[in-house]
């Protein structure tokens, strides 16, 4: 009996030890997991990864750089005109007077008539835009477009195209009615002079080239040999333009679509003076 309860005893001792050695390993066991964690910094993997996100992204270009290229042409309006985006642009240096050009090139503009292409230039941008958009930024329309009597294109400034077609009611043309240009307030009409010049296709490509206001203001004053007007109907060549803001522009209209079932449309490279 008593070698029996000694057993006894020896085995309940044996046990006791097993649980506490099983108990410092599993002790050292998480000591061991909480060290790699600790060595681990859950924030550091996620900014890791941030990072390399961030890493591939393109920076997005500054318009007003010199030389800039942005984006393609597009018109700016609702529905069936456009999307919002900008047209081509190129800044030249900055004079300084703080004057330089911008070249706008291949711009589209379309009459009343067209779906695809809005009738309002935006001279600050190289925008066309519908006449919902036109009412948001009446100030900054600077020419429009439309079709009169015949179908024949008329260009010219929104303070100047009721008189630039007697032969046509201005009132029953859409754009031109209260809910159009006929609720602009009237300090926001902006006015202007147009004459097509002289200045020959391969002048206007060196004058985009020199990418100077220096050579677009002589090139302006030597192509000024005429009477100006306030409205046209546009042909191929050069025009020079002077707006009501008194900054001038060479325009060089490269094809024109007067009557179609679509609507009529002018394609446009134009150069406008700017002032900062």
């Amino acid at each position: 009996m008593k070698t029996y309860i000694l057993l006894l005893l020896f085995a309940i001792s044996l046990t006791a030890s097993a649980q506490t050695v099983g108990k410092k390993l599993e002790n050292k066991a998480n000591e061991s997991v909480d060290k790699v964690i600790d060595k681990i910094d859950v924030n550091d993997l996620f900014s890791k990864k941030k990072k390399k996100k961030n890493e591939i992204k393109t920076e997005k270009p500054d318009p007003e750089s010199v030389g800039e290229t942005i984006n393609n042409n597009q018109t700016v309006g609702q529905g069936g005109i456009g999307q919002s985006t900008e047209p081509n642009a190129i800044s030249s240096p900055k004079e300084k007077t703080g004057k330089y050009v911008t070249l706008f090139q291949d711009v589209m503009m379309g009459d009343q008539k067209n779906t695809k292409f809005g009738p309002f230039f935006v001279a600050a941008t190289g925008q066309c835009i519908d006449i919902e958009t036109a009412n948001e930024m009446q100030g900054d329309v600077a020419m429009v477009l439309f079709s009169g009597y015949g179908g024949a294109l008329i260009l010219t400034f929104p303070a100047n195209a009721k008189e630039a077609d007697l032969s046509t009611s201005y009132d029953e043309i859409d754009m031109f009615k209260e809910d159009g240009m006929g609720g602009w307030e009237q300090e926001n009409i902006n006015s202007g002079e147009l004459y097509k010049g002289s200045m020959s296709n391969a002048a206007f490509e060196k004058l985009m080239e020199d990418n100077s206001w220096k050579a677009f203001n002589a090139a302006y004053s030597n192509n000024m040999n005429g009477q100006y007007a306030n409205y046209t109907n546009p042909n191929t060549g050069v025009y020079c333009i002077k707006f009501s803001n008194s900054l001038r522009a060479l325009m060089r209209i490269k094809n024109v679509v007067p009557k179609s079932s679509k609507g009529g449309s002018i394609k446009f490279d134009i150069i406008v003076e700017n002032k900062k």
